[in-house]
């Protein structure tokens, strides 16, 4: 008999499953359910399941062809990747939108176009990304200069909370430096702070405070889709109208692979088009990046309140939850969990009501001893509280309060489906465990 060798392979695959079923079986041993992750936000897919999904949106969206060198030349009605970026330029109401690998790169760019003819100097909050995680490329590859806004110095409360950048914390900075500032960064929400929000009168009198001295005015975006739910209705476009330009992210709310926009006036975006060549930023074909942040865009954002019929019946979470829904899930629990003492004993949140989908955790213990408690409660109850704790540094106002390990909760529409009572099983277990240890 003869076997092709997919057959082979299928038989050799059968053969070690059933080997592997009956050791199982002899040692009396049981497969275990995965655990239940709360702090992730979306569905863990594997790398083969996350490409299926990707060809089934292709199909979907109707695409057919590939993307090439960012379609630079090409049309919205022969270029899906031109369509996607109309698609969100109409969104936030912008002339323009060019889709880039990451939003690094999108703000690099952005700066550089921004300080074209002006002064190599921009200012910013003294936690955005810039600063922290990018390893000063603002310095060493954009030879420009921040003018750094603080607002630690007010840090308040019980985990020493610090306040989002203010007008007043803008205008005491950039009156000290004239003209010599490009650009202004505002990020909504402040991620490093827990998603706190400025208020939008503030960011009203910033835009105006711009205009007056020719100072572009830039939304570090990366998590606008949660920023509306602080806003009350205030629409994307609203927000977005405000902003000489605008950098949003499709990894992170929306759940892509990976991908960004950065979005601006027409003349904006095609000096952002030379300046992605520039960076090496237009690839052979984006087709990946893309269609995964299509796809997460229509999934969280259309779909959600209904837009999106193309959409009907996709592989998406059921029942959708909107980006308030999120942000609801979120106070519910973060008021229940501060409610009960032997949980607020070792856990504290900023801020204390969420103001979007997001909050910061802080911790008394030590990050070991969290890594510690939390493997024991996922062996007890298979729920895993926590998968990234990190230490409170000695020089963040949080470490002289004592709280030692930090974590950041974002609700999803994966942890966004957990139950509410299987919140709080988990995090009385870790309380109980956390509290043992100190004991």
């Amino acid at each position: 008999m003869l076997f092709t060798l997919r057959g082979i392979i299928f038989v050799a695959v059968v053969a070690e499953s059933a080997r592997a079923f009956a050791q199982q079986s002899s040692s009396g041993s049981t497969f275990k359910e995965p655990s239940i992750n709360l702090q992730r936000p979306h569905e863990d897919r594997s790398p083969s399941d996350s490409l299926r999904h990707l060809a089934k949106e292709c199909q979907r969206l109707g695409i057919d062809s590939f993307d090439v060198y960012g379609d630079f030349n090409s049309t919205a009605e022969s270029s899906f990747l031109r369509r996607f970026e109309a698609e969100i330029a109409e969104e936030l109401g912008m002339e323009d939108a060019v889709f880039m690998p990451s939003g690094g790169m999108a703000q690099s760019i952005a700066l550089l176009i921004h300080a074209a003819n002006k002064s190599p100097s921009f200012a910013c909050h003294h936690t955005s990304h810039l600063l922290l995680h990018e390893q000063d490329a603002y310095r060493e590859l954009l030879h420009m200069d921040p003018v750094i806004i603080s607002t630690e110095q007010r840090a308040t409360g019980k985990c020493m909370s610090i306040p989002p950048m203010m007008f007043r914390d803008v205008q005491q900075n950039l009156d000290q430096h004239g003209n010599t500032v490009s650009t202004l960064i505002l990020e909504l929400p402040h991620r490093e702070i827990g998603g706190k929000l400025t208020p939008w009168q503030d960011v009203l009198q910033m835009q105006s405070y711009c205009r007056q001295r020719g100072i572009k005015f830039h939304l570090d975006g990366a998590r606008i889709f949660e920023a509306t739910t602080g806003y009350g209705d205030m629409s994307l476009k609203e927000i977005a109208s405000v902003f000489d330009s605008v950098y949003i992210s499709f990894y992170k709310g929306l759940g892509a692979i990976s991908g960004a926009m950065l979005l601006g006036s027409k003349d904006f975006c095609d000096a952002a088009r030379v300046n992605l060549r520039r960076f090496g930023g237009n690839l052979y074909t984006l087709l990946p990046y893309a269609i995964s942040g299509w796809s997460g865009f229509r999934r969280q954002w259309r779909l959600e309140s209904g837009e999106d019929e193309q959409l009907a019946g996709a592989d998406v979470p059921d029942p959708i939850m909107s980006f308030q829904d999120k942000k609801n899930k979120l106070v519910g629990l973060v008021g229940a969990l501060a409610a009960e003492s032997q949980i607020a004993r070792v856990l504290s949140f900023d801020p204390e009501e969420p103001e979007t989908s997001m909050v910061h955790g802080f911790l008394r213990a030590s990050p070991k001893d969290c890594a510690k408690a939390l493997d024991q409660v996922e062996k007890d109850t298979n729920v895993r509280v926590l998968s990234r704790v990190r230490p409170v540094e000695e020089s963040e106002p949080q470490y002289k309060v004592g709280f030692r390990s930090r974590f950041e909760w974002a609700m999803g529409e994966s942890n966004g489906h957990v139950s509410d009572e299987t919140y709080m099983l988990g995090l009385r277990a870790l309380a109980g465990a956390l509290s043992s240890e100190g004991d």
